[in-house]
Order: C-alpha cells, then sequence, then structure tokens
C-alpha cells in the first residue's frame, strides 16, 4: 500500500494516494515538470515549487491529504494545524473570531498563505496576514505546509514558513457526489456538498458548505470562567469551485475560484456582555495555462484576492477594511539531463487597502520578482537546491535572498538534510501610510525598511517499515524590526508631525528564534499505531523577553485504533507549557499563564462503502484553560456527524 508522505509524522496513519495523475493535477497551483516519474510516497510540490520526492527535498515538510484530515472528524484548519511539530494556533474566542499562526516561533506576518495558489494574506491589516479564525476544512483536499525561511522561493513573509491548501478534487473518473452534515454542542450546524467530473482531457469540482454554533463567550476574564456568560456566535458559508482542461497533449488551461462570507459576535476587552459582530467577506480566484514542449514547461497565471471587513459595537458602525492583491506570474522548468533540473520564473503583485481610518485613502504597494532555482544531483544519494531570488518594491528598493537545502540518503533507512537561507519582510500598508483613530493619530513612516532574516537547519529522518523517526534543529534570526512607537510604547526615534501620537519604525537589534522538532510513529500491533511529537522553541527579543505567544514547550500524542473491521478510533492529546506572561490591561499588571493538556476523541463507523458515521468529543475532560488572557475556549463538546459518498 502507498502511504501519505510526511516527513514530520504528524499524525500516526497513513493513506494510499489516488496516482500521479492526481498528484499533478493538485500540484496545478504551482507548477510541476511533465514525464518525471515520483515515489507517490514521498511527493511535496511546495518545498521547490516542482513536485519532489520529500525525502530529497532537504525541507522540513508536512503533507496532508483528505482522508487523513477527515478521519478524526476535526473541522477547523487551526485545530488540524495544531498538530503539526513546529506549529502553534492562537485562538481568541471561538470559530469566527482571530486565530493565529506561528511557525517556529515566528508569527502570522512571517506566514506566506495560499489557496489554490491564490495568496490570501490580508492587505488591509496591521501587518500582512491571514487569520485563520475562520477557515475550515470543509472544501480541502490536500495540505501542505513548509518550515523554514522561503522568501527566496515565495518573497517578502515567508520567513517562518508558507501554507499551502488545495481545495476539492475529482475522486474518480465520470461524476462523483459527497455529502456530509454535522450536529453537536452550542447548537453547532455543518453541512457541505461537493459536485465533481474527471475524464481523460477534464476535470471539475464544486464544493458548497455551512457552519454555525450558538458560540460561547469571547471574553470570559480570568478563570475558572463564570458560568451563563452571554453566547458568541457565528456563521459561515463558503464556495469553492476548480476547473483544468487538457486541450492537447501539450496545452492545459483553467481555474479556480472561491468566495467566503463569515460572521461573527465578539465581545470587548473585559466586557463579555458587548453587541459586537464582525462581518468578513472574501473571494479569489486563479486563472493558469500550461504548455509543457517536452522539455521545457511553462505556466502563466493571474490570480486576484478580495477581502472586506465591517464591524458593528452596540449596533452602530464601528470600523471597515477593504483591500484587494492582484498578481501576474510566470514560471518555467526544465530538465537538462537526470540530474540536474532548472526552475526559473517572475511576478509582479499590487496590494491594494482602504480603511475608514486611513489618511491617504486608497493605498497600495507594487512589488516584482523574479528567481532562479537549480535542482541538482551530482550523486544517487545526494540532492542540493540552490534558489536566488530579486524582489523590487518602488517604494523601499531592491532585496535580495537566498536559500541552499541539500538531502543526503545515508541508508536504505536514514536521510540527513538540511537548509539555510535569508528572507525579508515588508512593512504593510497600514504601518507604512498611518492613521487617524481620533484619539490615536499615526503618523505615515515612508522610510520604513524590510525586515531581514537569516535562518538555518539540521535534521535526520529514520525509517524502517511502519516505524518513522525525525529530529531537526532550527534556529531563525530577524533584524530590523516593525514596531509601534510613541505614546504607550517606546519613543519613536525620530521626531512625529505636529498631532501624530504614534509611528511605527525600524528597531535595530536581533530576535532570536531557536529549538529542536521531534516526531515518531510506530504501530504497537497490527490495530494500534501510536504517534508522537514534541516541540522545543526558546525565542528572545532584542531585550532578552520570551515572546508572548510562543509556549516554549508543546507535545502532541495520538493513538489510532482499529477497533472492528467497520470501527476505527483515535484518542489524542496536546500539552502546552512554559509561556511568558500575558498583560491584564485592566488591571495593569502581567498574568501568568498556566500550563494545559486537552484530550480529544473520536469514532468512525462505516456503515457502507460510501457512508460514514462520526462521534467527535473534544476536551473530554472539560479542562478550563486560555490561549489568550482573558478570551474563553470550549469546553467539553460532542459532535455527531454523517458522511456519504455517491
Amino acid at each position: 500500500m502507498s502511504r501519505i508522505s510526511d516527513r514530520s509524522r504528524p499524525y500516526s496513519m497513513r493513506l494510499p494516494l489516488a496516482g500521479l495523475a492526481g498528484v499533478l493535477a493538485i500540484a496545478a497551483p504551482f507548477p510541476v515538470l511533465a514525464q518525471q516519474a515520483f515515489d507517490l510516497d514521498e511527493i511535496t510540490v511546495i518545498a521547490n515549487r516542482v513536485a519532489t520526492e520529500i525525502q530529497r527535498s532537504g525541507a522540513s515538510v508536512s503533507v496532508i491529504e483528505r482522508e487523513e484530515l477527515e478521519r478524526d472528524g476535526e473541522t477547523s484548519l487551526g485545530g488540524v494545524l495544531n498538530r503539526l511539530p513546529g506549529l502553534n494556533v492562537t485562538r481568541s474566542g471561538g470559530f469566527g473570531t482571530a486565530a493565529q499562526l506561528t511557525i517556529r516561533g515566528a508569527g502570522p506576518r512571517y506566514v506566506a498563505v495560499y489557496v489554490d495558489g491564490v495568496r490570501v494574506d490580508d492587505p488591509t491589516g496591521i501587518t500582512t496576514e491571514f487569520d485563520f479564525g475562520s477557515l475550515a476544512i470543509d472544501d480541502i483536499e490536500r495540505l501542505e505546509v513548509l518550515r523554514g525561511s522561503q522568501s527566496a522561493l515565495y518573497g517578502g513573509s515567508a520567513v517562518g514558513g508558507v501554507v499551502s491548501v488545495t481545495t476539492r478534487r475529482p475522486q474518480q473518473d465520470g461524476f462523483s457526489q459527497e455529502a456530509a452534515v454535522e450536529g453537536g454542542s452550542n447548537n453547532t450546524f455543518g453541512g457541505r456538498y461537493t459536485l465533481a467530473f474527471r475524464d481523460s482531457r477534464m476535470e471539475t469540482s464544486v464544493t458548497l458548505a455551512h457552519r454555525r454554533s450558538d458560540g460561547f463567550s469571547a471574553w470570559e476574564g480570568a478563570l475558572p470562567r463564570t458560568p451563563g456568560l452571554e453566547r458568541d456566535g457565528f456563521d459561515m458559508t463558503r464556495l469553492s469551485a476548480y476547473f483544468r482542461y487538457q486541450a492537447s497533449e501539450a496545452l492545459a488551461f483553467g481555474f479556480s475560484a472561491f468566495t467566503q462570507r463569515t460572521r461573527a459576535e465578539y465581545d470587548g476587552y473585559g466586557n463579555p456582555s458587548a453587541d459586537n459582530e464582525s462581518q468578513r467577506r472574501e473571494w479569489g480566484g486563479r486563472a493558469f495555462a500550461e504548455l509543457d514542449t517536452g522539455v521545457t514547461r511553462h505556466e502563466l497565471s493571474l490570480s486576484h484576492y478580495d477581502i472586506t471587513r465591517r464591524f458593528n459595537e452596540g449596533g452602530a458602525p464601528a470600523g471597515w477594511y477593504e483591500g484587494d492583491r492582484t498578481s501576474l506570474a510566470y514560471q518555467g522548468s526544465t530538465s537538462v539531463n537526470e540530474g540536474l533540473t532548472l526552475v526559473w520564473g517572475a511576478d509582479t503583485t499590487v496590494d491594494r487597502g482602504e480603511y475608514e481610518a486611513s489618511l491617504a485613502g486608497r493605498e497600495s504597494m507594487r512589488t516584482m520578482g523574479a528567481f532562479g532555482q537549480a535542482l541538482w544531483s551530482p550523486t544517487a544519494g545526494l540532492d542540493i537546491a540552490a534558489t536566488a531570488r530579486v524582489d523590487r518594491n518602488r517604494d523601499f528598493g531592491t532585496f535580495t535572498s537566498g536559500r541552499i537545502s541539500a538531502a543526503w540518503q545515508a541508508s536504505d533507512t536514514l536521510t540527513v538534510r538540511g537548509a539555510v537561507g535569508r528572507g525579508f519582510t515588508a512593512p504593510s500598508l497600514n504601518q507604512r501610510f498611518g492613521a487617524n483613530f481620533g484619539a490615536t493619530m499615526v503618523a505615515p513612516n515612508p522610510n520604513l525598511q524590510p525586515e531581514t532574516s537569516r535562518s538555518a537547519e539540521l535534521g535526520v529522518d529514520w525509517r524502517s517499515g511502519d516505524v518513522s523517526l525525525g529530529a531537526t534543529v532550527f534556529r531563525i534570526d530577524t533584524d530590523n524590526a516593525i514596531e509601534w512607537c510613541g505614546a504607550w510604547a517606546d519613543p519613536c526615534t525620530f521626531a512625529l508631525p505636529p498631532g501624530f501620537t504614534n509611528a511605527y519604525q525600524n528597531i535595530p537589534g536581533v530576535t532570536r528564534r531557536q529549538g529542536v522538532e521531534l516526531s515518531a510513529s510506530a504501530p504497537l500491533n497490527d490495530r494500534l499505531t501510536l504517534g508522537a511529537n514534541y516541540t522545543y522553541t526558546d525565542t528572545r527579543t532584542p531585550a532578552g523577553d520570551q515572546l508572548t505567544m510562543v509556549p516554549r514547550h508543546v507535545v502532541n500524542l495520538s493513538l489510532d485504533a482499529i477497533l472492528t473491521d467497520r470501527l476505527s478510533g483515535t484518542v489524542s492529546a496536546r500539552h502546552v507549557a512554559g509561556r511568558a506572561p500575558q498583560d491584564d490591561f485592566l488591571a495593569g499588571v502581567s498574568r501568568r499563564m498556566p500550563n494545559y493538556t486537552l484530550f480529544d476523541t473520536s469514532f468512525r463507523y462505516a456503515v457502507n462503502d460510501h457512508a460514514d458515521v462520526v462521534l467527535r468529543v473534544d476536551n473530554v475532560f472539560d479542562r478550563q484553560y486560555q490561549e489568550v488572557w482573558g478570551y474563553g475556549t470550549p469546553g467539553r463538546s460532542y459532535y455527531l456527524g454523517v458522511a456519504a459518498r455517491f
């Protein structure tokens, strides 16, 4: 049986892939080399922008397929990401409220996020980042997570890593359908439907998903939580589509698109009874054409992302944000010989944003970039990838980034790998152009420069049969950090214009993130499989303080059981420890953040070959904990769902 490839083995179950054609179709957002055979156990697209065996990529990458995503009934993408080594998602309340991802201690402004090749980081935020609080797994076919600095491949903000989401693809020839419904605690309901078609030339799919819940109070103050607090509910509707047509042996074209509407209630800081609501509408699309001449493969793509956020507090408007991003990109790749592949490309991206408090109206920033990469195998057991990229921004000038990675197959069971890279993070529109928040006037700072970064990692992977072990040591240093200054902060190093209270500025000094990732997976017998990973992350600001939202220790454990021919189950545990104190602004003090351990369990019963019933229990022991001080987390929750394929 072929198996899902995941260098870090975040889950213990491994499932079959559909075939090479399916992998290449999924890889459409990141062009791949045609006519090249790969071991289906070990395919990654995101690591080198072309299909590569994971053990030969030299990168720390996790690949999770649809079956594994759905296996234990998890519904939020943030919940899935939390189980991977080196990753941590911090949520400020329930579904629909803010959720921030850190990779190896690098926060969301250092993570690039793509959905079907469309970059979905919000250009209107204080920093350009993606909010994982409202993204479910309903329409996800494949998830790839690449850890470490990747600016050489993906431009600015890819300092901590890259997350790539691929939406649903057809699983078989002809027409196929899938449907699922789920209900549970807090009056939660979820449903999705997928219609797909595939033949020798065309594949297409459409997925419609909806979720709603009465939720729980976003703000709860100090623990233990007060019973009976006002609930903060949400509802979300998402539609996604994909189409690809093979017009001839050499030419293919297609598109992908998605749209989502999310409404979520939230509380003001310290006010659990606040009547507040956020409304978020976003859509994105990408059109592409591929030309394969037999030796060289070309792809041209045009993508667009648009987001609108509106807030109401106490029944009155409380701010709005509108932004979009348009990108035009080309990528080429050619196999020079059996041991050398060249990949190159160029792109231009325009970020635009406008919000109620902006000083300059609709603001924009254009970045143009070009990269080249050589994938070289000087010997049968050694693979080297060398990448260089140049980005040009009309405001902060030119920046050069690079990456070198290598993988050495020391034996049939042992791989030694490593990578070093240099990257950058550009200032956001919000940071550069300033804002008028009434009592707080943020001055524009056209002299802001990108933050710079250096990263390195060294890892080993050992596999024998179904047993796998992995270890990686890593370090990411960022310099020239962009920070808040002025009133209620450190003084600005430049004179603020009259009437302004604050600004953003570059701060000299290095912020250090270093640590180790360990992972293991092993069958205990023919019915039980144990999986585990542990991440230690040591972070230090230039002043020597620990970064606030980065725990020092995270442990994930899972036990998968085949109970009968039709019934399977999973028990998972997550332990978080060593968090820095967080500010309680109401009391003017810092609060200790205790360690916590959570247990979840799920059971799946195969009614027949076409239908499953899933029972899931989250937070089995009803542990009270907080990820952000004062903000609520779910207690013990029960969910029952049915999924059918026909």
